[in-house]
């Protein structure tokens, strides 16, 4: 019996997972397109992953074939210190504003914002960290 390409286990079994998130949609109750189309996203995300160079991809090890080694681990890291500092800082100024100038409790939607601004911050820095 002819044994299969190591890459190929790691694909087939990335989409029974996303063919099993999408049926986790169908199933409750979300219409059977947008469960679909959610299924082909996940599936599109695990075909980019080892391409995106976010992993040390090692075919030999079947279906665990993505790794993280210590240069994107410390990418990683680096990037969610930056961002919850830049988080920390923004939610500081907003509690100085709104507690010293207009003496009101902070809106919910600039505390959206804050967490708006601390996952771009997050992609920024981990997208300048690899290119370098």
């Amino acid at each position: 019996m002819k044994t299969m390409p190591k890459m190929t286990q790691y694909y087939l079994s990335r989409a029974l997972i996303s063919a099993a998130f999408g049926g986790l949609f169908a199933i409750t109750g979300t219409p059977w397109w947008i469960a679909a189309l959610t299924g082909a996203g996940v599936f599109a995300l695990f075909l980019w992953a080892p391409r995106s160079g976010r992993y040390a991809v090692s075919p030999k090890r079947g279906v665990t074939a993505l790794q993280r080694d210590e240069r994107t681990q410390g990418i990683t890291d680096k990037a969610g210190r930056n961002a919850f500092v830049v988080m920390a800082f923004a939610i500081a100024g907003l509690n100085l504003y709104f507690g010293s100038m207009t003496l009101s409790a902070v809106p919910v939607r600039f505390l959206s914002w804050t967490l708006i601004l601390g996952v771009l911050t997050y992609f920024a820095t981990d997208l300048w960290l690899r290119r370098t």
